[in-house]
């Protein structure tokens, strides 16, 4: 339903943008109107939603705050932006917000990479027309997996108010980088499916585990293995240039017998030609002698 804060902050003496022109320039002093008004339509639809007090321009800390309402024990923290934040400024400014007990942070700013990066929303138009501010950034889902993704449809604000004071709605991590907003339900939904991944890849991890330990072992048994075949191999490899040593040692050997048996056979060839000689020059002798021998009987 609509309030009175939503006709109290309606665009009724022309000033501030037109619905459609989405105006994104930092210093612009239509955009400044609309984000006033903006505010003020949050006011209201915070204590419509259940807040039981909200206040605006309010300091949170060392930092003035756009929108601050709390609910019993639970504090909110809103900042509207109709440029889009700085990273690093917005990311301190949250942090600074949230020690000063800000509680939960919100930025709602025009759609953009940044909304994953933030606990934003991006806002469509922050002149939307009859303040039907439409959200098509920074929305969760949970996706058919169990784990949220991105919402592609867009969300009305006030359903995302309404959901938001009554603990419906609530901000969350999807990594160790991005996040976003969903239900409680569909958190809960992909913190199951969250823990049923991690189980199954810690067991994955305890088999890979096992499966490298047996592979160690096996690689440790090998390695023994191995030294085992390459000091019996080395013991082989002495053995046999022992054997090498000892057959040349005995080559040389059977070479010198060879050397002294074939001068021994000169030897004795050369004493057997002396013999031979001398056997001649004997029995020549010896004919020499029967031959005067005979010759003096035959003289006589």
């Amino acid at each position: 339903m609509r309030g009175d804060a939503d006709t109290a902050v309606r665009n009724a003496d022309g000033r501030g943008h037109a619905a459609g022109e989405r105006c994104r320039e930092t210093d612009c002093a239509d955009c400044r109107w609309d984000v006033q008004r903006l505010k003020f339509w949050l006011r209201g639809r915070l204590l419509a939603a259940g807040a039981e007090d909200v206040q605006l321009d309010v300091a949170v800390g060392a930092r003035l705050s756009d929108v601050l309402w709390r609910k019993g024990d639970r504090s909110g923290v809103i900042e509207v932006s109709s440029a889009p934040p700085e990273l690093a400024r917005a990311r301190a400014v949250t942090a600074e917000l949230r020690a000063g007990g800000g509680g939960e942070v919100l930025w709602i700013c025009p759609p953009g990479f940044w909304t994953a990066q933030l606990p934003a929303l991006g806002l469509d138009d922050f002149a939307a027309e009859g303040c039907e501010y439409r959200v098509v950034g920074g929305l969760l889902v949970s996706g058919p997996g169990g784990v949220v993704s991105a919402r592609q449809s867009a969300c009305e604000l006030r359903e995302f108010v309404t959901g938001w004071v009554a603990g419906e709605i609530a901000f969350g991590c999807r990594d160790e980088h991005t996040g976003g907003w969903a239900t409680v339900t569909d958190w809960e939904r992909h913190t199951r499916t969250q823990a049923a991944v991690i189980a199954r890849q810690r067991q994955e991890l305890q088999n890979q585990r096992t499966a490298l330990a047996l592979a160690r072992k096996a690689t440790r048994d090998k390695t023994k293995q191995l030294l085992r075949m390459t000091h019996r191999l080395e013991r082989a490899e002495l053995a046999a240039q022992q054997q090498a040593d000892d057959l040349a040692q005995t080559r040389r050997k059977i070479a010198d017998h060879n050397r002294v048996d074939a001068t021994l056979r000169l030897t004795v060839s050369s004493q057997k030609s002396a013999i031979l000689h001398w056997q001649l020059i004997t029995w020549f002798a010896v004919m020499v002698i029967i031959t005067f021998i005979a010759a003096g009987l035959v003289l006589k």
